[in-house]
């Protein structure tokens, strides 16, 4: 009777899980919720000079627990919370990842210019800064130090192939108009 009961009790839970919808995934916007220098700012910039710090921090040494200072660099800092090789390959993961976030349509730059994601220089520069991420990554996961530390200079070029194009230019008004940024400018001979 109990075998019964218990058998009636599984077949009625399982009519009743098998009766609920399906579970919708949870529902995003297509709409970014920032513009490019607040992704920028917010992602790229804290993460890339965590890899820049490599050159002066090695991410392998140990670090005192709470051991932080005014002005020190990010790793050193933050380097008891994560183990520092951890911190350098977040870092990495998060600048491979952010290349979908600079690369998604709809986004503006500062000025209210779209991000031209419809370029091909554009779109190979991000690309750049992916395959760059991807292989300070593997280093990072190795512990190679010397490599992380070369790899900021490809990482470099990487930022510098979009930014002197993108970024850099100055509005006719001088130093601080970004009225030109995101926007590609004819060249002159």
């Amino acid at each position: 009777m109990r075998a019964l009961s218990i058998g009636s009790m599984l077949l009625l839970l399982t009519l009743v899980v098998a009766a609920q919808p399906p579970v919708k995934p949870v529902a995003t916007t297509d709409k970014p919720a920032g513009n490019l220098i607040q992704v920028m700012r917010g992602v790229l910039f804290n993460n890339a000079n965590l890899i820049f710090d490599v050159q002066q921090v090695d991410p392998g040494a140990p670090v005192k627990a709470g051991e932080t200072e005014f002005g020190a660099t990010q790793t050193k800092n933050f380097a008891s919370v994560y183990s520092g090789w951890q911190v350098i390959e977040n870092a990495a993961v998060a600048l491979d990842d952010s290349v979908d976030a600079i690369l998604k349509s709809g986004r503006m730059c500062q000025n209210g210019t779209p991000v031209p994601v419809g370029r091909a220089d554009y779109v190979k520069a991000a690309l750049g800064l992916r395959q760059t991420a991807r292989e300070i990554l593997a280093a990072a996961q190795q512990k190679n130090r010397d490599k992380v530390i070369d790899l900021g200079g490809d990482l470099a070029e990487a930022c510098a192939a979009c930014h002197q194009i993108y970024r850099d230019p100055e509005g006719p008004k001088g130093f601080g108009d970004t009225s030109l940024r995101c926007k590609v400018l004819a060249k002159t001979n």
